[in-house]
């Protein structure tokens, strides 16, 4: 893992960070806001917005719009907060295109997971965010929910803080039910050593969810909500010197 001196960090700029990002929300958005270390001493976060290009995920049921851009909507929201908080942040994508790979010719889909994959395990970052919307047969459900690997007992944690801050800020406020954070089989958990979470935003198969996830200003407080519980996450590795 990338390793920085967190518990520098923290006590350096903990509140500059805090400060930086509030003044950006302030004037009405997220980057105004400059990086406030040098990027040798930041802690390095990948954002990852599920999908894009071919590959659009699920659809709205009410507008048909397409998971792929709520994906990158909400990934660069969190992208610019973490910035304005002089975090470090590679991003799998950054337009609505689907990413290429020189090992795989035959299976898009995968090419384009093994480039993330690859993007991840060369950032060697302290966190990785994967932003994604669910879909369900029942439009009766919704809620967001995060996902980890089973395996890493760091995933687990950042799935942990991430589902309480959703559980807290989006799931309870929004009259949906609680969740807890569950384990999966995904390639973008498993391809790295790196703590992974994938936090399925909300359910576009429910006419109320897909109503607040297509909003802008909902958008932002999601990226802020992903935000607050990453910072939590490295201030929790502070902590433990991990």
């Amino acid at each position: 893992m990338h390793k920085f001196d967190a518990k520098k960090f923290f006590m350096k700029w903990g509140a500059a960070m805090i400060a930086a990002v509030a003044v950006a929300i302030a004037m009405g958005a997220p980057l105004v806001a400059a990086a406030i270390l040098d990027a040798q001493d930041a802690p390095v976060v990948v954002v990852d917005a599920g999908h894009g290009g071919a590959d659009a995920g699920v659809v709205g049921v009410r507008t048909g719009i397409k998971e792929s851009q709520i994906n990158l909507n909400v990934a660069k929201l969190l992208g610019e907060y973490l910035i304005a908080g002089g975090i470090k942040v590679v991003y799998t994508r950054t337009g609505d295109y689907m990413n290429s790979h020189a090992k795989v010719k035959d299976n898009k889909k995968r090419a384009d997971m093994f480039f993330r994959g690859d993007v991840i395990n060369e950032a060697k970052p302290d966190a990785v965010i994967s932003i994604h919307m669910n879909f369900y047969s029942s439009p009766a459900r919704r809620g967001a929910q995060a996902f980890f690997d089973k395996h890493s007992e760091e995933g687990e944690r950042l799935a942990a803080i991430v589902q309480e801050l959703l559980n807290r800020d989006v799931n309870c406020d929004l009259g949906g039910r609680e969740y807890a954070a569950l384990s999966a089989e995904k390639y973008l958990l498993e391809c790295s050593p790196y703590p992974a979470v994938i936090a399925e935003c909300g359910f576009l198969s429910n006419p109320l969810d897909e109503a607040a996830l297509i909003d802008p200003d909902f958008q932002a407080r999601l990226a802020y909500t992903l935000f607050q519980a990453t910072v939590i996450f490295l201030q929790k590795t502070a902590l433990f010197g991990e």
